[in-house]
């Protein structure tokens, strides 16, 4: 995957329902998180209006790397990729993960452009943007 510039990847829709809706079946975001030296070079963001503060129902399923192997010139590579559950999941909210309100993008032509500039920012500085209840963001480091 790493090798192509541009890439479509489809959820399977009854895969995602046969498990309840489970996030980690859902569409899926690569995100080499905490590895500096895998080959990650791009910030992988699902935009989406079924995204939600609850581990169990979600349309974006993080996956992370399995393990690194050294390759004999310092450099490692990623043998396989694993999804994260529950709060690790939740933490990737405002950077790999971001909710979409129906009717704001329409009503604010720049929305996207700002949303995807905040989770660059948040994944460079480690924030996460969790959305409450009451559409509150609670910001943690």
């Amino acid at each position: 995957l790493q090798s192509k510039t541009i890439l479509g990847i489809q959820d399977h829709y009854p895969f995602w329902k046969s498990w309840n809706h489970a996030p980690w079946a859902g569409k899926p975001v690569w995100a080499c998180i905490g590895f500096n030296n895998c080959h990650c070079h791009h910030h992988h963001i699902l935009l989406d209006d079924n995204i939600h503060n609850d581990p169990n129902d979600g349309a974006g399923g993080i996956r992370t790397p399995i393990e690194l192997r050294g390759r004999g010139d310092g450099e490692k590579s990623i043998s396989g990729y694993q999804s994260l559950f529950g709060k690790e999941a939740l933490e990737m909210h405002g950077k790999h993960l971001i909710r979409v309100p129906t009717v704001k993008p329409l009503m604010e032509e720049d929305w996207f452009i700002r949303q995807i500039e905040e989770a660059r920012w948040n994944l460079l500085r480690g924030e996460t943007k969790i959305k409450t209840s009451a559409g509150e963001t609670d910001r943690k480091e």
